[in-house]
């Protein structure tokens, strides 16, 4: 099946074939048709062989020339007479055709009219030959413009596709140096201190490079990966925060091989511990829940916030992280999440939920 369809779209690729091939199926067919109840067989054909110059004019200057270049430009007035005069002539070489290369094939005994009157008797080419004329190039021309138009249609989604692939490109860069900064930061913090788990750390966030750098490139992956970025980036942040830090994550994850897109949920646990346990020398809360039932996605991520406002005078954070979190949301998920904040002037909320299904079946 794929080899024929292969061979398909190489013939619809070449034009010049693909219009013979056309014109020899609408004379076969046209002959086929004419054979039934009709005794000679070869008249259908060669009447048909007679009109097909007439028709080849009249579509060529229909599809190539008086729409696109006159109709579709509002030029009405050299539309109208364009086509009268087009109908005119081609249906004079209709009517030259059947009169001296039908009758003469079919040896027909009928007296043969003269050049002169096949040019200037109006009523048999207006009320036979432009009709016969027409009748199949009107039908070409219906099935162009439908071509046409979902062709238009199909550019348009390609062009909308590519703008937020580059969109979402964007955003991802943007996102990353400003999460590995974070992770390096907190490394850079537990190194001063000659700290014995340095190791395991690097190892993490080793695996948090090959993540963010060459997993992150599909479109999707699966939860279980993207959880276990996760833990590792959150094992991290635990050996920066210790004791004091009032930690809770519930996961409860019915398919691990559902497919998420890289990194939004990190994210947004990211955000919890940058604004939430960062400055907080209290004791800081982050209680982060998720769930995956029924390829339903729900994560609620809870924190605190500290007493006083960290100030950052950089601007490093703004307009960074939740805002190009929810954009790219927006991008990956148009219709399948929901996302909310719930903000109070101790406590942060963030709640998303996402139909994971029908996100695979539109990816």
């Amino acid at each position: 099946m794929e080899k024929i369809e292969n061979i398909f779209n190489k013939i619809l690729e070449n034009r010049v074939l693909t219009h013979v091939l056309y014109w020899t199926a609408s004379v076969l067919l046209w002959a086929i048709v004419g054979t039934f109840g009709n005794p000679n067989k070869l008249e259908p054909l060669v009447n048909k062989l007679c009109y097909l110059p007439a028709q080849l004019i009249a579509t060529y200057l229909l599809i190539y020339y008086q729409i696109p270049k006159l109709a579709f430009k509002k030029k009405y007035a050299a539309f109208i007479g364009s086509f009268f005069l087009s109908a005119y002539v081609t249906a004079v070489i209709a009517r030259f055709f059947k009169i001296y290369v039908y009758e003469t094939i079919l040896n027909s005994d009928e007296l043969k009219n003269p050049i002169i009157d096949i040019l200037t008797d109006l009523p048999p080419l207006l009320y036979q030959y432009v009709l016969w004329v027409y009748l199949f190039p009107f039908f070409t021309v219906l099935i162009k413009l439908i071509k046409d138009h979902f062709d238009q249609k199909r550019k348009m989604e390609s062009l909308k596709k590519d703008k937020v692939s580059a969109e979402l490109g964007f955003l991802k860069a943007q996102l990353h140096p400003h999460f590995l900064f974070n992770t390096l930061n907190n490394l850079y913090t537990l190194t001063l201190y000659k700290s014995d788990e340095a190791p395991g750390i690097v190892m993490k966030l080793a695996k948090i490079l090959d993540y963010t750098l060459h997993q992150d490139k599909n479109e999707g992956i699966a939860i279980d990966k993207e959880v276990e970025l996760i833990e590792n980036y959150i094992d991290l942040e635990l050996l920066r925060y210790g004791d004091r830090l009032d930690f809770v994550f519930n996961k409860s994850v019915d398919n691990k091989s559902v497919k998420i897109a890289p990194l939004v949920l990190l994210s947004i646990v990211e955000n919890a511990f940058k604004h939430g346990a960062s400055g907080d020398h209290g004791r800081p809360k982050i209680h982060i829940d998720l769930k995956v039932e029924n390829d339903q996605l729900l994560f609620e991520v809870f924190n605190t916030k500290p007493k006083v406002v960290q100030m950052d005078k950089t601007n490093f954070k703004k307009g960074i992280g939740m805002n190009n979190v929810k954009r790219q949301l927006v991008l990956i998920y148009p219709k399948q999440h929901q996302y909310k904040v719930e903000e109070t002037e101790d406590t942060y909320k963030a709640l998303l939920t996402i139909d994971l299904q029908l996100a695979m079946a539109i990816n």
